[in-house]
């Protein structure tokens, strides 16, 4: 078990680390699925499947930084916060940060696009930078559009700038890592060039023969998108050529790993902080949920040992020497997986910036101790209209969180929640993001499943099928 320590706080923690001043004033920028803009548009891929209303939805994800950073620091949200959410969250002694709306919000924009098209935001954001001395902007990570952000604006990064960020986030970069520092890796190719997919193909094709399929991997893929899954030399022989076709159009560049896939137990994630004098300081380790590879959640505690718990921060360790030495400072997330055999396997994915773990810290140092286990996840919610927070507490009553419990399903995202409404009565899906905490002796499955059942009752509330 790694749980966060008691101490200052995480906001406080990453001021001193990343600028070196703990009364430093931050203005937390969530561009989530920043991973996008560090592809190279002229690097050969995989066609991807159009997002669709969940694009949306991850453009309002940004609202997990109100729980992330202090009430004396800046939040950019793309919409208010619901009032009833709002006083809930204060009621149970969170503290809600200063809160910059962009007052044209674009739901089809990442929220540094919509800003930088939004002149009264920007406007807003210098006169902040004129009342603070030690102002900086802190980023989920940073591409070219948080650059231009910070340029227009006047306000310096918290962070090193794309070009590091792009490098060390590439999973090429992740396997090459775990060579140069002797760390236990997955039996996988690096290819840049069609021959080197084709040769790492000849390599590990064996694989097959004996039912053990192979995992090909776009570079700078994201949230499970980028990944196929080659099962035959048929599979492999189609995505070939259709990367083959992307290369005549683009040039002969490609980023892909070529890797054995394996028979897990279950996936890890483990989360450490790079100061920028090169400290490497661990925070935790939690299992991750998935579905069909795309994160779904996390379970806390992990189910790990001790010794194991000592291999990860054994490789954290030489990955954030390696990443300081390659001029990445910040926060650090890394996938690992332990796999049917009870082999770990230390680093599947370097995730240099921020990740979901995140966004749960502070909740985790304050009411995720020793005595109690935590489900992290989201419900997907399938209405005919918006709904606010207080249908939610109504609904819910019995299973909601509160500081006098400390215990129950406290919400830690509801815009996502009607993020992708459009108009009077056509369905629409939304996320309500969640952790639910409990003493260490209850059932986190058999209260997951009484919340699940509430909700789906309340979602035929919603359809105008039935009442409570």
């Amino acid at each position: 078990m790694t749980l966060m320590l008691k101490g200052p706080s995480f906001a406080d923690e990453l001021k001193t680390a990343l600028v070196g001043d703990g009364s430093a004033t931050f203005i937390l920028l969530n561009n989530f699925e920043v991973e996008t803009f560090w592809k190279d548009p002229g690097t050969a891929g995989l066609p991807s499947i159009p997002l669709g209303s969940s694009s949306i939805i991850v453009n309002r994800m940004e609202e997990f930084g109100i729980l992330l950073v202090g009430q004396d620091d800046f939040v950019v949200l793309k919409a208010p916060v619901d009032e009833t959410y709002r006083r809930y969250l204060r009621q149970n002694g969170f503290k809600i940060p200063n809160i910059v709306y962009v007052e044209r919000n674009e739901p089809h924009l990442n929220i540094t696009e919509n800003v930088l098209a939004c002149p009264a935001t920007l406007r807003r954001l210098r006169e902040i930078r004129q009342q603070y001395d030690n102002l900086y902007l802190l980023c989920f990570g940073v591409s070219r559009l948080e650059e231009e952000l910070s340029r227009c604006t006047g306000i310096p990064l918290a962070q090193p700038g794309a070009d590091v960020f792009q490098k060390v986030n590439s999973k090429i970069y992740s396997r090459s890592v775990n060579e140069a520092a002797g760390i236990r890796q997955i039996p996988g190719c690096n290819c840049s060039t069609l021959e080197e997919l084709r040769l790492a193909y000849e390599k590990l094709s064996g694989c097959l023969l004996e039912n053990k399929p192979l995992m090909l991997k776009d570079a700078m893929g994201v949230s499970g998108k980028g990944i196929v899954k080659i099962d035959s030399p048929d599979r492999f022989l189609h995505c070939y050529r259709l990367i083959e076709r992307d290369v005549k159009r683009k040039g002969n560049r490609i980023q892909f790993v070529l890797e054995q896939m394996v028979d897990k137990a279950y996936d890890l994630n483990y989360q450490f902080l790079i100061t920028r004098t090169g400290e490497v300081r661990f925070h935790f380790v939690k299992e991750s949920l998935t579905d069909q590879g795309v994160h779904a959640g996390h379970l806390i505690p992990s189910r790990l040992s001790a010794d194991q718990i000592d291999v990860l921060r054994s490789a954290a360790e030489k990955i954030g020497r390696q990443l300081y030495r390659d001029g990445y400072y910040g926060v650090v997330g890394i996938d690992a997986i332990l796999d049917s055999d009870g082999t770990l396997w230390p680093n599947l994915e370097i995730n240099a910036r921020f990740n979901m773990s995140t966004y749960q810290a502070t909740i985790q140092q304050e009411w995720i101790d020793e005595s109690k286990s935590a489900l992290a996840k989201h419900y997907t919610l399938r209405l005919k209209h918006p709904i606010g927070f207080e249908a939610i507490l109504r609904e819910l009553d019995e299973f909601i969180f509160t500081k006098e419990k400390g215990t129950g399903l406290l919400v830690n995202n509801f815009a996502t929640v009607n993020a992708a409404w459009n108009k009077p009565g056509e369905p629409f899906v939304g996320r309500l993001y969640c952790i639910i905490i409990s003493e260490k002796s209850a059932s986190l499955d058999a209260l997951d499943g009484k919340i699940r059942e509430r909700l789906s009752r309340m979602e035929c509330i919603a359809h105008g099928q039935g009442s409570a």
